[in-house]
């Protein structure tokens, strides 16, 4: 059985994406995204500040940068230096959504989320996998073919992701 720690990602985690392009939170991290006041899990989820991948977090790390952002003003106004609210929240939120997940734990990305780099032309979610990655306080949600040709030196991933997706075709009599 999973332990449950609320907005605390650890671990990589594998899963295939559906044929209506949703994308399936695995339970080890679904778990820990925390419930909000209606009882649902609500996961946001933005494009990555640097790497070809989704990053993934509950309302509590939510709430976290927002927090940030008021005192990063804070300061500003201290030392009497100019403060862009906007520009703050934008490099942070701008392409960040929040996603109430079903009862299997999936959603549906919207199209900014399909669409990582500019060379990919946009995911084919119709079929593939996403490997989930903790990282603590949030996930990185990487697209297989994406994690493939991905210049990370992350060999370890790479070749885990490479073991699933074979593993998987495998299954399928491919």
């Amino acid at each position: 059985m999973a332990v449950v720690t609320l907005g605390s990602y650890s671990g990589t985690e594998f899963a295939p994406v559906d044929g209506k392009q949703r994308i399936a939170v695995p339970s080890e991290y679904r778990n820990n995204v925390p419930l909000n006041a209606d009882g649902q899990r609500v996961l946001w989820v933005g494009i990555h500040e640097t790497l070809p991948c989704l990053v993934a977090f509950g309302q509590d790390q939510f709430d976290l940068l927002k927090a940030e952002i008021q005192e990063e003003r804070a300061e500003a106004r201290e030392r009497g230096i100019d403060f862009d609210l906007d520009e703050a929240s934008r490099k942070r939120f701008e392409f960040t959504k929040a996603y109430t997940l079903d009862d299997s734990g999936r959603f549906l990305p919207y199209f900014a989320h399909r669409d990582l780099t500019e060379e990919s032309g946009g995911q084919d979610f119709t079929s593939g996998a996403c490997a989930f990655v903790g990282l603590g306080r949030r996930f990185e949600i990487w697209w297989l073919p994406i994690l493939a040709r991905c210049d990370v030196d992350r060999p370890r991933l790479r070749r885990t992701a490479a073991s699933w997706e074979a593993a998987r075709a495998k299954g399928k009599g491919k």
